[in-house]
């Protein structure tokens, strides 16, 4: 084949006839999905011999999933290539003349095509191509609009998709969402016949609970045998009990378990999938061809000002969507509001924080913001008592003398017109990670009872999609303000321990000493002597399984300050550095001061630490104090200590034990060992001692207390 050849077949494929050839072509093998050599070859009119010839010059490439032996398959992309090649074989040009890349030359002279004909297909991706000059602030601008759609839509099909398979576990499943179908989705019976259902929105989800949500011409599936289709119906192992309502598809792994779905089920995800179906323009345009910037939503919402968050916004229209309409065609629910506290768990308690209106929907009469409801005395409104109770509470009838929300700052009701009222509304309690409340969704209704069982599950589905929302922003503006202490202290990665220095400061400190012995001559130091003690709580275990990792951790705090406390008090000439190893141990370096001066530091030391601790159980953010009746006060903790003293002529004789390489490190690991092991005895004779090496005996031994 020579480059004549190709030109050739690069200005046959731009003929506006021979794409439109091989258009129908690839929308009739496409059709059919994966394919066997029979059926591609009765497909494009062509022999079996001839398929498997044109294999041979390397034109095709079907798949053979049994082995090399194995029946040939031809997938959507190898039927686009046929198409190719039967037109061009019709063209004249022999299978030599055809280049194995024929379909990256299709791809490139198609894209490149001007034919208002080709253009009118392609005008999404003639949208695409001329959005990519759109300047920089039209661009975010787009993506914003765009940004709570593409939210609510994946978390949409996530939750349902959830919801189906929470008794079916480590299964493939998807939804599919044919946004205009041109058969009917009941008619479907099999999983190669999806194709038929035309543009859908599919959702997919992994074993591994991963979740996709894509916008595709035509549901198809390389291996439609690995699934099963359900329509989304009331069943019982996977036998449908009704008529179908609508157009939805379960598809599941072939070898998950056969599926229950309840009539509460599967009326909360028609709810939730209502939204979809009623604006698939807006799908096509969030999903399909086109710009896809990147735009990574975060919202400080305690510091958002007079603002109101795109996302939390839309989703307080949606709800609105949600609760479909009455027989006049008008809204059943008039407006939805999302209340969160004004003050974290950590600076007031549940009973005494307001409720703050962050994000409604247009009909709300209330100011985002500024609205805020107080739990002022014992009639607290319905927002406060959901908030405070984790229960949904529900107000089916409002007198006319009744605030729906309660007692707040700005009722902003317009009371002049009766058919505007509030007649009836429901708040549900938005539940944390914890299982505490952390917001209240509010929606109201200017019908009496409005909000039945099936209306409250949907609304529990559309506060968990809100919750997950508020926790994605807590955990992006996480780093704010911290950035730069990772930049200026990159070893330090707990906040709370910056005070003290870590444990490979500790190795350095340590190997710098033996660094000298090693360098200086024995003359030099003839009395030089440098001490360890170690500190370690007892039961420090038993105490984080009583109260929690947390409270463990700002014991050790509380006790290494204590430390650091009495180090200050230290009046001789040595130099004495402390550090902090793991969850509750410390080290103290004591440099030039012998092992008696050491063993009564350490004596003193215990002393000191023994006792009670108060610790702060919320700690409240830095610069706010904690008040002292909101502190928990521990007792009876207590420490074993661990000393050990060396000259400098000991630590040379060490060294020497070890190859001239590796001397320093394995001298300054049996040195932490002989300390780990003080603790270890301290620990067996029952805490609250001290340990230390005994020089007569040339053992470790406990000292007598002298208290």
């Amino acid at each position: 084949m020579d480059e004549r050849s190709r030109q050739r077949i690069r200005e046959h494929l731009q003929d506006m006839e021979a794409q439109e050839r091989i258009q129908r072509y690839m929308e009739k093998g496409r059709a059919e999905a994966s394919v066997t050599i029979s059926r591609a070859a009765e497909l494009f009119q062509l022999s079996e011999n001839r398929l498997r010839d044109w294999e041979e010059y390397g034109l095709l490439s079907p798949l053979r999933p049994t082995g090399p032996k194995g029946r040939r398959l031809y997938t959507p992309g190898e039927l686009d290539k046929l198409a190719i090649i039967r037109e061009l074989i019709d063209a004249g040009y022999a299978p030599s003349d055809i280049p194995p890349d024929v379909g990256l030359i299709w791809h490139t002279v198609y894209g490149e095509s001007d034919h208002p004909l080709l253009l009118e297909r392609r005008g999404a991706q003639g949208s695409h191509e001329k959005s990519l000059f759109l300047s920089i602030p039209p661009r975010v601008d787009r993506a914003r609009n765009e940004l709570f759609w593409r939210y609510f839509v994946s978390r949409a099909l996530r939750l349902s998709l959830m919801l189906i398979c929470e008794d079916i576990p480590y299964a493939t499943a998807a939804l599919i969402l044919p946004l205009e179908p041109s058969v009917p989705a009941e008619t479907i019976q099999s999983v190669e016949e999806c194709v038929k259902l035309g543009e859908s929105l599919i959702g997919w989800l992994d074993p591994s609970r991963s979740s996709h949500t894509l916008l595709v011409a035509a549901p198809t599936f390389d291996y439609a045998t690995d699934y099963r289709l359900l329509p989304l119906a009331v069943m019982t192992e996977d036998h449908v009990e009704e008529a179908v309502s609508d157009h939805t598809l379960i598809l599941l792994d072939r070898r998950s378990r056969r599926l229950t779905l309840s009539r509460a089920i599967v009326d909360a995800i028609h709810q939730l999938l209502g939204p979809i179906y009623e604006d698939v323009q807006r799908s096509r345009s969030c999903f399909g061809i086109g710009m896809r910037d990147v735009l990574e939503s975060v919202t400080d919402l305690e510091n958002i000002g007079s603002d109101e968050d795109m996302v939390l916004k839309g989703l307080a229209e949606v709800i609105v969507t949600i609760g479909g309409k009455t027989e006049y065609g008008v809204p059943r629910w008039k407006f939805s509001c999302i209340l969160l506290p004004n003050h974290p768990a950590s600076v007031l308690s549940l009973q005494q924080r307001a409720l703050i209106v962050r994000a409604q929907s247009a009909l709300s009469p209330y100011k985002v913001n500024v609205t805020a409801v107080h739990p002022l005395g014992s009639a607290i409104g319905p927002c406060l008592r959901a908030f405070q109770s984790g229960h949904i509470v529900s107000q089916p009838i409002i007198s006319g003398e009744d605030r729906p929300m309660g007692r707040s700052e700005e009722s902003g009701l317009n009371r002049n017109d009766d058919d505007e009222r509030v007649r009836s509304a429901i708040a549900v309690p938005i539940e944390g990670q914890d299982g505490m409340s952390i917001a209240v969704l509010y929606v109201a209704a200017s019908a009496p009872h409005a909000f039945s069982d099936d209306d409250q599950r949907v609304l529990r589905l559309m506060g968990n999609m809100i919750g997950e929302l508020l926790d994605t922003y807590s955990v992006r503006l996480r780093p704010r303000g911290k950035l730069r202490d990772l930049i200026a202290m990159p070893g330090s990665v707990d906040p709370l321990f910056r005070e003290f220095l870590a444990e490979n400061a500790f190795a350095l400190h340590i190997e710098g000493i033996l660094c000298d012995v090693m360098t200086v001559s024995a003359e030099d130091q003839p009395r030089d002597v440098v001490s360890f003690i170690a500190i370690d709580i007892d039961n420090q275990s038993s105490l984080a399984n009583k109260y929690g990792d947390r409270m463990a951790r700002d014991i050790s705090r509380a006790v290494g300050l204590r430390i650091l406390g009495q180090l200050r008090a230290f009046k001789d000439d040595g130099k004495c550095e402390l550090y902090r190893v793991n969850a509750d141990r410390f080290f103290l370096v004591l440099q030039g001061i012998p092992l008696e001066q050491a063993r009564a530091k350490a004596e003193l030391l215990r002393k000191v630490l023994k006792g009670s601790y108060q610790i702060d159980p919320q700690r409240v953010p830095t610069g706010q104090p904690t008040l002292p009746e909101n502190m928990v006060t521990l007792s009876n903790i207590t420490v074993r200590l661990a000393v050990s003293s060396y000259f400098h002529s000991k630590l040379r004789e060490i060294l020497q034990r070890y190859s001239t390489e590796n001397a320093i490190v394995e001298a300054r690991l049996l040195l932490m060992r002989f300390l780990d092991e003080g603790l270890d005895i301290g620990k067996r004779v029952g805490g609250d001692v001290v340990v230390s090496w005994d020089p007569h005996n040339r053992g470790i031994i406990p000292l007598l207390s002298t208290e």
